[in-house]
């Protein structure tokens, strides 16, 4: 990630984050309705998780700009979802929910291709990173 894709997830998350419980459920709904076998991998309460979401993505889009501490974070991450029994396949899936939730909570003029780009980088490198923590013995 550049600087400037840095800055615009930065940018987007600070808009979003006092809607971040609200896009949480846009979001679940959207993950169990297209594939609904990932409800079983979701014990947590839901007011709960919706909590952990909010909490989780404003902490790792802090962290982006630090990267040791963003390996860090992400790396811990991915080791709870593994036991959590999240597989590799399961990101894509969560990639494409949460990238279109953001889409849709964004006010247009500011869901650039740009901004789309900086997001698509930004969980991609999360996700790898939490799948290396998953993968650590």
């Amino acid at each position: 990630m550049t600087p400037e894709h840095i800055a615009l997830v930065t940018a987007s998350a600070a808009r979003l984050r006092d809607r971040l419980p609200e896009i949480a459920d846009a979001f679940y709904r959207r993950l169990f309705a297209a594939h609904p076998q990932l409800r079983a991998l979701f014990t947590t309460d839901q007011t709960l998780l919706r909590t952990k979401f909010a909490e989780e993505l404003h902490a790792i889009v802090q962290t982006i700009p630090d990267f040791p501490g963003f390996v860090d974070r992400t790396r811990a991450l991915g080791a709870r979802h593994a036991g959590y029994h999240v597989r590799a396949e399961h990101y894509a899936l969560v990639r494409e929910a949460l990238l279109t939730t953001l889409a849709e909570s964004v006010a247009p003029q500011d869901w650039t291709e740009e901004t789309a780009t900086a997001w698509r980088l930004a969980y991609d490198l999360t996700a790898e990173a939490m799948m290396l923590g998953a993968a650590k013995p």
